[in-house]
């Protein structure tokens, strides 16, 4: 199986959750600055009411007219300002989120993270000669030795010996093996990443509403189940 090699740098899990907490921390900028914004709305509605109550010579009909067409005017100048400010917290997420996104093919299977653990270990190599001539019982044993005491340059070697093997052959896959090795730098990872994406989708959920002058249901509801596919007690943080 050929495979195509690009210069993107391999990031640590450490690296990859502080990429995530940038957005997490862009996204609480978005919806304080949000919240800032409606409260000056609020109070510019409140404002042009008041001032448009009880002027002289003016029927209650033309009142409300004129107080309508000042408010949306008001409101509408509000939006424009805000374009600037919003339009850079979303250009600064879009940063992190590229990086985020560009480490998805060293993490989207158990078996690459497991390949990689335990490199340079010299308890790697010596599992390696140890088990060199092993037959397939006593590499499956091996693997439950390995998934049993978590031992991943064990496991790491393992794998590397089955992989060589025909499929027929296997006494576990590799992706198998990989998966009940329950690896922190693999599960993590795919919650930093669930995390920065379901911030960059909270980000362009809020501004879209914020310019629409209206929250979109269904937007809503998606990025609800985003969020609780999130285990934040595996990772810890969010901004929820």
């Amino acid at each position: 199986m050929k495979i195509t090699l690009s210069d993107t740098q391999l990031l640590s899990p450490q690296q990859i959750g502080e990429l995530a907490s940038q957005l997490d921390t862009l996204h609480s900028r978005v919806l304080k600055a949000i919240e800032r914004l409606n409260k000056d709305v609020a109070a510019k509605k409140t404002e042009i009411a008041s001032r448009w109550k009880n002027a002289p010579g003016v029927g209650a009909g033309e009142l409300a007219r004129f107080a309508q067409n000042e408010t949306l005017a008001a409101v509408r100048q509000i939006r424009d300002n805000s374009k600037a400010e919003l339009d850079a917290l979303l250009k600064q997420a879009g940063a992190p989120h590229a990086q985020l996104v560009a480490q998805k093919p060293f993490y989207d299977s158990p078996a690459k993270v497991l390949a990689r653990a335990a490199l340079g270990d010299p308890k790697r190599t010596e599992y390696l000669q140890q088990l060199q001539h092993a037959g397939p019982a006593e590499l499956g044993h091996m693997a439950q030795v390995a998934v049993g005491t978590r031992n991943l340059a064990l496991a790491s070697a393992v794998l590397s010996l089955i992989d060589r093997m025909p499929s027929k052959d296997r006494p576990v896959g590799p992706v198998e093996l990989a998966t009940a090795m329950r690896m922190d730098d693999f599960l993590k990872v795919q919650e930093y990443v669930k995390l920065g994406d379901a911030r960059l989708q909270g980000i362009l959920v809020t501004i879209r509403a914020w310019n629409a002058g209206k929250a979109n249901p269904i937007s809503s509801i998606q990025l609800a189940m985003r969020e609780r596919d999130i285990d934040h007690e595996l990772i810890g943080g969010g901004d929820e």
